[in-house]
């Protein structure tokens, strides 16, 4: 008999973050590629965007378009992170990789810290170990409510920029409706513009 995994323990493994013996989703593009990231380009429109992460099997995609959002699920390494692709005037501009928020204590080491951690491995494992970086921090060490975060690792890129930050932000509790200080690891890639 063959294990299949209940409702309960699927929902327990997404909360924490880790997508067990799921498809790995697609890695970062080569440098000079004309890629932002998989198979998506500068300048690709909405319509453009999703069709590129349908027939990449991302999954759980969706639109926020009064924000000019497109989201969906990345995979590696068996954590789950939320990919955001930005477009201005329906045209791709950037796109960041999120990893899940919390806001426990506990969070920030056993949850954050290992997606981190995941994230720094293959960014050096695809552009190098040359690179600006500084040690994973301390939580205090996180500046609160900065949207550029502690940035520990830049790699500056012919093409693109990429940074990988830790954040810290306050969000208003639905039922104590009081502050709630949460934490995640994000990262950015921005193409530069050309010439």
């Amino acid at each position: 008999m063959r294990f299949q995994p209940s409702f309960f323990s699927s929902i327990l493994f997404l909360f924490a973050g880790i997508v067990p013996s799921l498809a790995e989703s697609p890695g970062m593009s080569a440098p000079d590629s004309g890629f932002i990231y998989a198979d998506l380009k500068v300048g690709d429109s909405r319509e453009v965007v999703l069709d590129k992460l349908r027939k990449g099997s991302f999954i759980q995609i969706y639109e926020e378009r009064d924000r000019g959002l497109v989201k969906c699920s990345v995979r590696w390494n068996g954590f789950r992170y939320e990919l955001t692709c930005k477009l201005v005037k329906d045209k791709l501009t950037l796109c960041l990789i999120e990893g899940q928020k919390g806001w426990q204590f506990s969070f920030y080491e056993e949850i954050l810290n290992p997606q981190w951690k995941n994230l720094r491995e293959r960014l050096v494992s695809k552009y190098g170990k040359d690179r600006k970086t500084r040690d994973f921090p301390k939580l205090k060490q996180v500046p609160m409510g900065d949207p550029g975060g502690y940035v520990t690792d830049t790699w500056d890129l012919s093409d693109r920029l990429i940074m990988l930050t830790v954040q810290s932000f306050k969000i208003k509790d639905c039922c104590t409706n009081k502050m709630v200080e949460y934490s995640c690891c994000t990262l950015l890639i921005q193409p530069k513009q050309g010439d």
